[in-house]
C-alpha cells in the first residue's frame, strides 16, 4: 500500500453560527489510481456537512491510526 485516502469531514455551518466539527479519515489504498478511484465515490453533497478527499503518498512504517478529535 503505497498511498493514503485522506477523507476530512466537516459538520455544521458557519452561517447557524454553530461550531464546525471535523472527522480525518486516512484510508490505505494499494496505488495512485485505486487512491483516485475511491476518491471519486466518496464525493457527494449533503445540507450542512463538507466532504474534502485527497490523496498522498504514504509515510514509511505509517499505519492509519484511530484518535478521537
Amino acid at each position: 500500500m503505497k498511498f493514503m485516502l485522506v477523507v476530512i469531514i466537516t459538520l455544521g455551518s458557519p452561517n447557524i453560527g454553530k461550531k464546525n466539527n471535523f472527522f480525518e479519515l486516512r484510508i490505505p489504498q494499494k496505488n495512485k489510481n485505486e487512491c483516485l478511484k475511491s476518491a471519486k465515490k466518496i464525493m457527494f453533497e449533503l445540507p450542512l456537512i463538507s466532504i474534502q478527499t485527497k490523496c498522498e503518498p504514504k509515510i514509511k512504517l505509517e499505519e492509519p491510526p484511530i484518535k478521537s478529535i
